[in-house]
């Protein structure tokens, strides 16, 4: 079995596209897209993630900039 992924923002053109596979005698369903979450990853999505999902996901928070240790501590260091 192949799974083909379609993202589109046009209802006329998914709706041609689901014609389309039902004149071919294919199966077809329409779901809302959503950003892969941590609960994704952790529970899966039911299907396997695209190469483009995943790296969106990894990508996330990539340009966020770091905490310095001791200030992401400092409520726990009792002196």
């Amino acid at each position: 079995m192949t799974t083909v992924i379609i993202q589109s923002d046009s209802d006329k053109k998914t709706s041609l596209l689901m014609q389309l596979a039902e004149e071919l005698g294919l199966s077809s369903e329409a779901q809302t897209f959503h950003d892969l979450t941590v609960n994704d990853m952790v529970t899966g999505i039911g299907r396997k993630a695209t190469d483009e999902e995943l790296i969106a996901y990894l990508n996330k928070g990539i340009d966020d900039k770091p905490i310095d240790i001791d200030v992401a501590f400092a409520k726990y260091f009792h002196e």
